[in-house]
């Protein structure tokens, strides 16, 4: 008995760890945005008091997210009342490129779940409208810890190609979880600060 529930423990701490390193090779192999205080200036070029829809080609639809500190939530959960109860993964941020939106999510896995990583580039059409011009996704050997490499895709296969904004009189807060990673923000005390009012 006791030695099946050491086997179930190592069992255990090892799928942990798989979770873990592919988390970290992910994050540290494909991402390249960075938090940091600044404005990002984006109610300037869309609005963001409320969420996008967009459909995929089976009918299915996305909504997602934007908000000023430079969160990106993929996919929002609604109720009946088209109220926002939540978030599913993947989640990330957002860095604007001129009439470009670049996104970079990555849905953390955990134990014998893999972490997995994806981006979407949007074209700004108008202050309601967004076109999805790019998507990409991580892509893994036949070794399971060698590197991984990011994989372009025909977008256009799986989603319709615009996005529609959907206003809402109120937004509730969600924080963006990979904010407590002192690894996506461009100055150490930008993310010590964050953590120190965190805690308030």
């Amino acid at each position: 008995m006791k030695r099946l529930l050491l086997i179930l423990l190592i069992g255990i701490i090892f799928s942990g760890c798989i979770g873990l390193r592919s988390y970290n090779n992910l994050k540290t192999q494909f991402f390249d945005i960075k938090l940091n205080k600044q404005s990002k200036n984006i109610n300037n070029l869309i609005n963001i008091k409320g969420y996008y829809a967009i459909q995929k080609k089976n009918n299915n639809t996305v909504y997602f997210m934007f908000f000023e500190d430079g969160s990106y939530f993929n996919q929002v959960v609604l109720d009946k009342e088209n109220n926002i109860v939540g978030f599913y993964s993947p989640i990330g941020f957002y860095k604007l490129y001129g009439d470009t939106i670049k996104i970079q999510m990555i849905d953390r896995g955990y134990g014998l779940t893999g972490s997995s990583f994806s981006e979407k580039w949007y074209k700004i059409i108008d202050k309601n409208t967004l076109k999805l011009i790019y998507g990409a996704q991580d892509q893994i050997t036949d070794n399971y810890f060698a590197k991984y490499y990011l994989e372009e895709y025909n977008i256009t296969k799986y989603y319709n190609s615009y996005a529609r904004f959907i206003p809402l009189d109120s937004i509730p807060y969600f924080e963006n979880t990979l904010k407590k990673d002192k690894f996506f923000w461009e100055d150490e005390k930008d993310w010590k600060e964050y953590m120190k009012n965190r805690k308030k």
